[in-house]
């Protein structure tokens, strides 16, 4: 909702109503970019590996967005006399899982201007070393977010350390978009 003042101009007694400029509030239907950076840590300097970005409106009601693929997961099985011992060749059947990323995001705006941020993101990815029984090993980040942004600022919503040499991180940054789809924070600056 927009804040309004009334002016007196003297001069030609007229009265005009116009927006507030300084900590106007966007309204409900203004466009938000949300960007997400995936990425590690490679001695002690942040590496982007993946960037996703989608566009949610600012009236609170969240957004969906996945990419990635499906990948057979080998489950092997043996029947089984009643005696205990394998009897026949085993089995194999796959379970599919979803590797990728995964968001479902809500903003609003707050009366300060700030972008307040909802939601959960998923990033999953294999690793290039297999499990020791030859299966794909999966590397996975789920983070649920509950944060209020500045314009055009990145936070670090996630990061975790697996060892002293690899780490990884997800970031966020919200950016208010005019009626022409472009970045009103860098307009701005």
């Amino acid at each position: 909702m927009h804040t309004k003042k009334t002016w007196l101009i003297p001069l030609a007694a007229l009265i005009l109503t116009v927006p507030v400029l300084a900590g106007d509030v966007p309204g409900p239907d203004t466009n938000v970019l949300i960007t997400f950076h995936v990425g590690n840590t490679d001695g002690g300097r942040d590496v982007v590996l993946k960037t996703y970005e989608m566009v949610v409106s600012a009236n609170g009601e969240p957004v969906q967005m996945s990419t990635g693929a499906k990948i057979p997961i080998p489950t092997t099985s043996f029947k089984v006399s009643d005696d205990g011992a394998r009897v026949g060749a085993p089995m194999t059947s796959y379970t599919y899982q979803q590797i990728g990323f995964s968001a479902r995001i809500s903003a609003k705006f707050n009366e300060d201007g700030s972008i307040q941020v909802r939601g959960r993101v998923d990033d999953s990815s294999l690793t290039g070393t297999p499990a020791a029984d030859g299966r794909p090993f999966i590397q996975s980040m789920e983070q649920h977010i509950s944060a209020t942004l500045t314009d055009g600022q990145p936070l670090r919503i996630n990061r975790v350390d697996e060892s002293d040499t690899r780490s990884f991180f997800i970031q966020v940054q919200a950016e208010r978009l005019d009626g022409n789809g472009e970045r009103v924070a860098t307009i701005n600056r």
